[in-house]
């Protein structure tokens, strides 16, 4: 495969670069990880469970 025939794939919502597809594949709305599942992680609530 040459780098030409392909295109980078773009979250819709935060425009965040999420992968690599063939150029004639055809993605309808492409979410990345954060924005298809908002649920902050347990890492992410830590400091506030730490600190308040």
């Amino acid at each position: 495969m040459n780098i030409y025939d392909s295109k980078t794939i773009r979250c819709v919502t935060c425009d965040k670069a999420i992968g690599e597809v063939d150029f004639d594949a055809e993605i309808i709305r492409p979410k990345c990880g954060q924005c298809s599942n908002p649920t902050p992680d347990t890492r992410d609530k830590m400091p506030y469970l730490i600190y308040h």
